[in-house]
């Protein structure tokens, strides 16, 4: 039997039995350097596009395996995902990329035990009825009958309010705008009296 011939690598000049089985980095480069001869905005313009196919396709296999995994945790560390899907750092970054893409999670970068990851949490779909509602644009208050009294539109503390409150006056554990969301919910419209309030908080 006659022995196979040696084929030629056309970018490095090497001999290979099996041509198609040989990774050549002198083509990778070559290759490579027909991409450098683009400007920064077709680059841009480029992943820009990229981003848009990420964004509308379906999700894969693996990356609906790593959302159920996710899903069940609801919250995470980068560290333990990896542990618990047996994928390689590389392969699981660009799975979170995709999912974060698609507002299907949220990824943060927390500092823990002298060492940044990712803190990586579910993004929730809430399912909410809409319902029509009729607005009288004559009524002086029609913007406060949209917005079902929004206790942030008249709320006389909001000069006071920010997240470095500790307990009062803080958007993130507001009593009044949880009370709004609550009932605003349930269909119901919800009314605070701030007057009866900041007399008590006088008082």
């Amino acid at each position: 039997m006659a022995k196979k011939k040696k084929e030629v690598c056309p970018y490095c000049g090497n001999s290979f039995a099996y041509l198609s089985r040989h990774k050549c980095k002198v083509k990778d480069r070559v290759e490579g350097s027909e991409d450098s001869d683009k400007s920064d905005v077709e680059r841009r313009e480029e992943r820009r596009e990229e981003r848009k196919k990420e964004e509308g396709r379906n999700l894969r296999r693996s990356e609906k395996t790593v959302l159920d995994i996710i899903s069940k945790e609801k919250e995470v560390y980068f560290e333990d995902l990896l542990n618990l899907t047996n994928l390689n750092l590389i392969e699981l970054d660009k799975i979170l990329d995709v999912l974060e893409l698609q507002s299907k999670i949220k990824v943060n970068r927390e500092l823990i035990d002298a060492s940044w990851t990712k803190h990586i949490s579910l993004i929730e779909e809430i399912n909410v009825d809409v319902k029509d509602l009729k607005i009288d644009p004559n009524k002086i208050d029609f913007i406060l009958d949209i917005f079902s009294y929004q206790p942030c539109l008249t709320c006389p503390f909001s000069s006071k309010c920010n997240d470095t409150n500790v307990d009062q006056f803080n958007p993130h554990h507001c009593i009044w705008l949880s009370e709004w969301i609550n009932e605003a919910l349930e269909g119901r419209v919800y009314r605070v009296n701030f007057d009866e309030i900041q007399t008590e908080l006088v008082e």
